[in-house]
């Protein structure tokens, strides 16, 4: 099987899961024990927690590890929002987000926040006007994803961080989808909240962080929480989070070779595309504003979930889209705010590639998906 989901999901590398194994071992400890076990364990977690902070350039003491990235969002989100409920109720978030904080945002919605989603232009990216004409006296926070994971479309981070520099509203960015892959530099940028998650790099399922600026106000989501300094309930997974450390020490340190390999992919990619299916496959986004980790298509006429399916039965993974809203089979948000048709939505594919992917493997993924588009197109008239 070709495995072109990495956007979905990584494989465990065998350093994390070497890591997993001998933490699991050694730091058994509740890391909130006072022990010698639980102090180790403790240790482990303050190491852990050094090396997430490090490769973000962000102080140690705003990294909190949380049950996954979504969660990262949903309390980073909620804890800024509560906390600077009394300063207004105004926030700020774009049409293209990632399910886990666009259902935040309806969750505080619901709650008596004004929410304003701001639309994106054709290339998925959200214009710094709009952002500047939808700001107000009373808004508080502002979300605004880094790398969209169906289209990989990069959002101008740096330049909303320049806009916002100033103004009472604290800036939080979903980067779970570049983290370790493409440059992240929150501080610099102006970013003062942000989520990331492990699996995306090759850690282990069920753990993300979520880092808040420590000169930001914040509460927690669950009054009375006493774990990662009161964020949230619950022992910490120590051997999870030296995992986490070690596949993302892995990963920063090979990012730049890693970056060039997958550019070289996807322009192979684009280039057999264009030769093979040029007259039915729709590249969605901007090439040259994306991660070249992933590349959004539509097929004409035909149902994104029905690709999927017929290419998984020749040996070939890949998705429709996020895979936290895929099982919903509705067409594609981001798809929708960029302008596209309701049936363009729903024809949309998503091609993820990472460091273990090969020119090869991009080549017979080509090949089996010009596969299924000839064999649709004997039934359609283009």
């Amino acid at each position: 099987m070709i495995y072109l989901d990495y956007a979905a999901t990584t494989p465990m590398s065998r350093s994390a899961v070497d890591a997993y194994t001998e933490a699991a071992e050694k730091f058994y400890g509740n890391s909130s024990s006072l022990h010698d076990v639980g102090t180790e364990a403790g240790r482990a977690l303050k190491g852990g927690r050094w090396v997430i902070a490090s490769i973000l350039g962000v102080p140690e003491r705003g990294v909190r590890f949380t049950g996954s990235g979504s969660e990262a969002s949903f309390l980073g989100l909620v804890s800024l929002a509560q906390a600077n409920r009394n300063k207004g109720m105004h926030l700020i978030t774009t049409q293209t987000e990632h399910s886990s904080v666009s259902n935040t945002f309806s969750w505080l919605e619901r709650r008596g926040y004004s929410v304003t989603r701001l639309p994106v232009n054709s290339c998925g990216q959200v214009e710094l006007s709009e952002i500047s004409q939808a700001l107000r006296d009373d808004t508080i926070l502002v979300s605004v994803q880094h790398v969209n994971s169906e289209t990989g479309s990069v959002q101008p981070i740096r330049m909303i961080g320049k806009l916002l520099s100033g103004h009472q509203a604290v800036f939080h960015s979903d980067m779970v989808q570049s983290f370790c892959k493409i440059p992240v530099k929150p501080a610099e940028w102006g970013i003062q909240s942000l989520s990331v998650s492990a699996h995306k790099i090759h850690g282990p399922k069920g753990l993300g962080a979520a880092y808040l600026d420590p000169s930001v106000s914040w509460s927690p989501f669950i009054p009375g929480s006493v774990h990662e300094n009161s964020f949230r309930p619950g022992t910490v997974d120590v051997p999870a989070v030296v995992s986490f450390a070690a596949a993302a020490r892995e990963a920063d340190s090979e990012k730049v070779a890693i970056l060039d390999h997958v550019q070289g992919l996807k322009k192979t990619l684009l280039s057999e595309l264009e030769k093979r299916c040029k007259r039915t496959v729709i590249i969605q986004g901007s090439p040259e504003r994306s991660s070249p980790y992933i590349t959004g298509l539509s097929i004409y006429g035909m149902e994104g979930q029905y690709v999927m399916l017929e290419c998984s039965q020749r040996g070939l993974a890949m998705s429709t889209g996020s895979a936290c809203q895929v099982n919903e089979q509705k067409p594609s948000p981001t798809l929708l705010a960029m302008g596209k048709s309701e049936q363009e939505a729903r024809s949309f594919i998503r091609l993820s590639m990472d460091r273990q992917t090969t020119r090869s493997e991009i080549e017979e993924a080509v090949e089996i998906l010009a596969g299924v588009v000839e064999k649709h197109l004997k039934t359609v008239r283009i």
